[in-house]
């Protein structure tokens, strides 16, 4: 690691890495996970299922730009530190720092620590947010679609199919009665919920009645 000195100007966010690599114990709370970011275009190393959750949730997102888990520690004065879990940069080049911690588990140290990454980032023009997680549902349905995130290879002959499926309001059945032996309209529009071209509600349990709708303005 090198201690960075702000009067130098914003560090170049591309060359962050991992300032550490997540580990466990017998007595550890953290379980590490490593996942693959599509926007990272690699795996990253988290500390738990959160953290994981977490990445997911910004990959999905159109606007997310670069994504690196453990970018930097944060030292005070009095000796306290606190390493983020995730930094993320958007498509207007809005730098967040991340921290994923249950609503539960958001102790007065973890508060405390929270006030002051927010006013660490906010002095060099940067956002901090706390990412309580998703409910079961959501994380649950989000991680289904993580596995449609590659673009099938067909979905330029498919995609239009879909749309005219969808466009007016649709359910999933819909897609799935007009597919063919190969399941490439399903393929497709898992696919396409993915990356919100398909608006559905992550919230709900997902049956062949569920609503869906078409959203061209999402990329």
């Amino acid at each position: 690691m090198v201690e960075w000195d702000w009067a130098t100007g914003m560090p170049d966010i591309q060359r962050l890495s991992p300032v550490r690599s997540p580990a466990s114990s017998a007595l550890s709370r953290h379980i590490p996970v490593q996942g693959y970011s599509q926007v990272a275009g690699a795996s990253l190393d988290f500390e738990s299922g959160l953290e994981f959750e977490l990445m997911l949730t910004l990959d999905r997102l159109p606007t997310t730009r670069h994504l690196v888990s453990q970018p930097f520690r944060l030292t005070w004065l009095d000796g306290v530190w606190h390493v983020p879990d995730l930094l993320s940069v958007d498509s207007e080049g809005e730098v967040t720092v991340w921290d994923a911690r249950a609503e539960d588990r958001q102790d007065d140290r973890f508060l405390s620590v929270s006030q002051r990454t927010a006013r660490a980032c906010a002095d060099v023009g940067w956002h901090f947010q706390v990412f309580p997680g998703l409910s079961s549902r959501a994380s649950l349905n989000l991680r289904w679609l993580s596995g449609a995130r590659r673009r099938p290879e067909w979905l330029s002959t498919t995609k239009d199919l879909v749309r005219s499926v969808v466009q007016d309001g649709a359910v999933i059945g819909d897609v799935m009665d007009g597919d063919d032996s190969g399941r490439h309209l399903t393929a497709s529009m898992w696919h396409l919920m993915w990356t919100g071209q398909i608006a559905v509600d992550l919230n709900e349990r997902w049956t062949r009645n569920t609503s869906i709708s078409w959203h061209e303005s999402t990329n």
